[in-house]
């Protein structure tokens, strides 16, 4: 993993995002193009300094079992109609304790009757119950269907309102393409057809993730974006242009590779 800000590169990803982390922090994620990289990434490097991470959704989540390599903590999956009663309950609230003392990176979730593939949120008793019991909670709070891109629909994101900061994604993979073909949205564009085949830049991709109906949609907390996919000099070059597009509305951006 390699990220950077306008101040050059960083050590890690919450330096990098300018981010000061309180006590049971809660970071929810949107955007496209890396969510869940992001975070799974994020998760690792807080665990090693000595955090216990949450992970969990609002909306859809790869499954931990097709996550590869890339997540290594420990995952509870409930079954879709869970229910418990009161002393049930506590031993769950054990249970996550001791598995978040063991192993610092817990993922929360319930499976997705209708995707094998996804993950959507756990009972709501174990939603609340950890955004205390954990010291940072990652919430992925937006789906994009692996477009690099996103245009939020009118439900999307959901953002719960308490986060401490939003963190808004996007894919430089995008760049030089179709904007119809990278963003998961496009249609509910206005003038879509006109400008559909017209080709991503800087300014798209910046004036996309500041928009309030765009990026920046439904952000809570202090509101930050990533740029995903800066594989090359070249990517790198043209996401340090896209930050300082983003700095003209004080919004603060890092970019990088999480391969």
């Amino acid at each position: 993993m390699k990220i950077w800000n306008k101040s050059g590169k960083q050590d890690s990803i919450s330096e990098a995002l300018c981010l000061s982390l309180p006590k049971h922090a809660v970071i929810s994620v949107t955007g496209a193009g890396g969510k869940t990289s992001l975070i799974f990434s994020w998760a690792g490097e807080l665990a090693a300094a000595g955090k216990k991470v949450v992970i969990m959704t609002t909306t859809h989540m790869l499954h931990p079992e097709f996550a590869g390599d890339i997540y290594a903590g420990k995952a509870v999956i409930y079954y879709p109609d869970y229910k418990a009663d009161t002393d049930a309950l506590s031993e769950d609230f054990a249970e996550t304790d001791a598995l978040l003392s063991e192993n610092k990176i817990l993922m929360l979730a319930s499976n997705d009757p209708a995707n094998e593939r996804k993950v959507v949120s756990p009972p709501e008793e174990i939603f609340d119950y950890v955004l205390s019991a954990a010291d940072v909670v990652f919430i992925e709070a937006d789906g994009s269907r692996s477009m690099p891109l996103k245009l939020p629909k009118s439900h999307e994101p959901v953002v719960p309102e308490y986060s401490h900061a939003t963190i808004c994604v996007a894919g430089l993979s995008s760049l030089g393409r179709r904007i119809e073909d990278v963003l998961y949205g496009s249609e509910d564009m206005p003038e879509i057809d006109r400008i559909a085949s017209v080709e991503v830049d800087e300014a798209f991709i910046a004036a996309l993730l500041s928009s309030p109906s765009g990026g920046a949609k439904g952000a809570a907390g202090e509101f930050r974006v990533y740029l995903n996919q800066a594989d090359t000099p070249e990517l790198q070059e043209k996401a340090a242009h896209i930050s300082e597009l983003l700095s003209l509305q004080n919004i603060q951006c890092a970019w990088g590779t999480l391969k």
